[in-house]
């Protein structure tokens, strides 16, 4: 796991590239609010029993809303997946209209994560993948096995065994089939081989005197 550090003012105005398992923003730490541009993050407190998922982050959402009031981030910030981000600057924004902004947010990220730990494995694996699948937009990407978690965080979001997720995703998310191994030109070869082997002459014999 790698903490990212953004000290340079022009990656405030571009992409930040964040590969899956960085940690970009930590708790207490100040900073920008930062918008998702693609990929998805898991934010996390510390409580007395541990790390706790609080929400996800995903296209088109807000991260380090606390900076709007000048407070230092309450959340960690963990990518999932290969990710990108860009600094938001909301100081154009009525602040009225900011915090309104921000709020409709929180209420989406809250029935987010309500069917990630309620109803059957299979449908909260379903719903993962669904939002792992949002884009900006508003549209559903096409999901691949490269396209996911590592195994061990999508067991700590939807609340399961490693292997439960393992069994479920064959299902829902089957890996692309083996190519067959070509046996054709080899079996054509063979029979070539056979066919020539048939048409040499055998050696004569001697006749003994």
């Amino acid at each position: 796991m790698q903490v990212i550090s953004v000290t340079d003012s022009s990656s405030l105005s571009s992409g930040v590239e964040v590969q899956r398992g960085d940690v970009f923003l930590v708790a207490d730490s100040t900073g920008s609010v930062w918008r998702v541009l693609k990929g998805a993050f898991r934010l996390d407190c510390e409580t007395d029993s541990g790390t706790s998922l609080i929400h996800l982050a995903l296209p088109g959402d807000w991260m380090g809303v606390e900076a709007l009031c000048g407070l230092p981030y309450t959340y960690t910030a963990t990518a999932l997946v290969d990710s990108e981000v860009q600094a938001e600057a909301m100081v154009n924004l009525p602040r009225m209209e900011a915090l309104a902004a921000v709020l409709r947010q929180q209420q989406r990220q809250m029935r987010d994560m309500a069917p990630l730990r309620s109803g059957t494995v299979v449908s909260r694996l379903a719903h993962l993948l669904a939002l792992l699948a949002r884009r900006c937009e508003g549209e559903a990407a096409s999901l691949c096995r490269k396209d996911m978690p590592r195994l061990k965080q999508t067991a700590e979001i939807i609340d399961t065994a490693v292997e439960t997720v393992c069994r479920e995703m064959n299902r829902l998310l089957p890996a692309r089939p083996k190519r067959a191994p070509t046996t054709l030109k080899l079996v054509s070869f063979n029979r070539e081989v056979d066919t020539a082997a048939k048409r040499r002459p055998r050696p004569l014999r001697q006749i003994a005197a």
